[in-house]
């Protein structure tokens, strides 16, 4: 699966697993993310509305760089509240579409309460 399914439809116990207090994300990874699993929830959560379909946006808020940067409210999360330039807004967007298409597989470890997301590339 990609990441942004990952972040998005592994619960525990019907609850998000950044909205998790009890479980921590952690990652195994080679080549380093631009943004943390935790800002890139964040920003998930800014745009994709509950229940709607990739027919409805979703899919190029998680694709396509341009849309992104022609359509995210960057106030919306406060990590790229502060961004206010054309290429500094594109930058943002190819790291995101960049991080959120890499494809991982998810471990949820009940004794050391993590949410192991296990990157493959």
């Amino acid at each position: 699966m990609k990441l942004y399914q990952a972040l998005t439809q592994v619960t525990l116990n019907d609850t998000m697993a950044d909205d998790s207090p009890d479980f921590t994300i952690t990652t195994q990874l080679t080549k380093p993310l631009g943004y943390t699993p935790s800002q890139l929830y964040h920003y998930i959560d800014a745009v994709l509305e509950p229940g709607s379909r990739h027919d409805q946006s979703n899919l190029s808020f998680v694709t396509d760089p341009v849309y992104i940067g022609e359509n995210f409210d960057f106030k919306s999360v406060d990590f790229t509240s502060d961004l206010t330039g054309f290429e500094d807004k594109m930058a943002f967007a190819q790291y995101v579409v960049r991080d959120l298409n890499r494809h991982v597989s998810v471990n949820i470890d009940l004794t050391k309460h993590e949410y192991q997301i296990i990157f493959v590339d």
